[in-house]
C-alpha cells in the first residue's frame, strides 16, 4: 500500500506570506511616519535659524551705528585734535565697523541656505598687501594675548583675481579663530605658496595655523556647516557661522578651504585661490 502523503494545512501556508506582508507594511508605515517627523523638525530648525540670523543682525546694527557715530565725531576733531597715532586708531576702528556692517548685510542676504555662491567682485590684485593690512587691524588682539606672528610668505606671487573685501573677511575670520583658540603668549603662523591644484590649475594657497589644542579629525569637515562648532569650541562663543561663510566665499572664487593638524600642534586652516577667474567670473585681464 502506498504511503499516505499528508497535505500541508492550506490555511497555514497562506498565513505565512500574509504575516510577512503585514510586518513589511507596518515597517513601511513607521518609516514614513519617522520621515514626516524629521521633515517637520528640519523645517522648524530652519525657521529658528532664520529668525536667529535676523535677530543677531538686527542687534548688531545698533552698536555698529553708535560706535561709527562716535568714531566719526572723534575723526572730525569736534572734541579736540587727535595726534597721528590716535587718528590711526580711530581710522582702524571705523574700518572695522564698515567691514562688520557689510558682513551683517551679507549674512541677511545670503541666509546661509541653498548653498548658492555669494556675490563677489574679483579684480586683478596682489594678495600679500591685503593680508598684511588685516594683520595690522588685528594687532591689538594679538597684543592682548601676548601672541606673535610667524610669516612664511612666498617671495613672489603673481597678481590673481579675487574680491579683496571678501578675502579680508575670510582671513580675518581664520585669524580671530587662531587668536581665540591658540595658546596665550603663543604663535600664529601664516604662510602663502604658489601651488598646482589636483586638476592641474595653478593657485595660491594661504594657511593660518595656531598652537592650540587642535580639532578632532571627525569634526574637521563638520565645522564648515552652518551652526556647527567642534568639541571645546562652545566655550569660545560664536554661532558657528563664520567658517560656513568662509567656505562659500572661497568656493565662489573657485577655490577650496579645509583644516588639518598643523606642525605647531593646533589647527591649520588652508584655502586656495586660482590664478585664473572661476567659470562665470570676469576679473579683467590678469597679468
Amino acid at each position: 500500500m502506498a504511503p499516505t502523503v499528508q497535505s500541508p494545512d492550506a490555511q497555514s501556508v497562506c498565513a505565512a506570506p500574509a504575516s510577512v506582508e503585514e510586518d513589511l507594511r507596518r515597517e513601511l508605515d513607521f518609516a514614513r511616519k519617522r520621515i514626516a517627523e524629521l521633515e517637520t523638525d528640519l523645517a522648524r530648525q530652519a525657521r529658528v535659524r532664520a529668525e536667529l540670523v535676523h535677530l543677531v543682525s538686527h542687534e548688531l546694527r545698533t552698536p555698529i551705528t553708535v560706535i561709527s557715530g562716535f568714531g566719526r565725531l572723534l575723526q572730525s576733531d569736534a572734541r579736540g585734535v587727535l595726534n597721528s597715532e590716535q587718528r590711526h586708531f580711530v581710522d582702524e576702528t571705523l574700518k572695522a565697523c564698515r567691514r562688520l556692517d557689510r558682513f551683517v548685510g551679507d549674512l541677511m542676504e545670503a541666509g546661509l541656505s541653498g548653498g548658492t555662491p555669494l556675490a563677489i567682485e574679483p579684480v586683478p590684485a596682489d594678495l600679500h598687501p591685503t593680508l598684511e593690512a588685516q594683520l595690522e587691524s588685528l594687532a591689538p588682539l594679538l597684543d592682548e594675548r601676548g601672541m606673535r606672528i610667524e610669516l612664511e610668505l612666498a617671495p613672489v606671487l603673481p597678481r590673481l583675481p579675487f574680491d579683496p573685501r571678501r578675502i579680508e573677511q575670510v582671513f580675518t575670520n581664520l585669524m580671530t579663530n587662531a587668536i581665540r583658540y591658540g595658546r596665550p603668549k603663543g604663535v600664529v603662523r601664516i604662510a602663502t605658496a604658489l601651488e598646482t591644484a589636483p586638476d592641474g590649475a595653478r593657485c595660491v594657497a594661504v594657511t593660518v595655523e595656531d598652537d592650540g589644542c587642535g580639532i578632532p579629525e571627525n569634526d574637521r569637515e563638520r565645522l564648515f556647516a552652518p551652526y556647527v562648532r567642534g568639541e571645546g569650541q562652545a566655550k569660545g562663543g560664536g554661532l558657528g557661522i563664520g567658517l560656513a561663510i568662509c567656505r562659500r566665499i572661497v568656493e565662489s572664487h573657485g577655490g577650496q578651504i579645509g583644516v588639518d593638524a598643523g606642525e605647531l600642534g593646533g589647527a591649520r586652516f588652508r584655502f586656495t585661490l586660482p590664478l585664473r577667474p572661476a567659470a562665470g567670473l570676469d576679473a579683467g585681464e590678469v597679468r
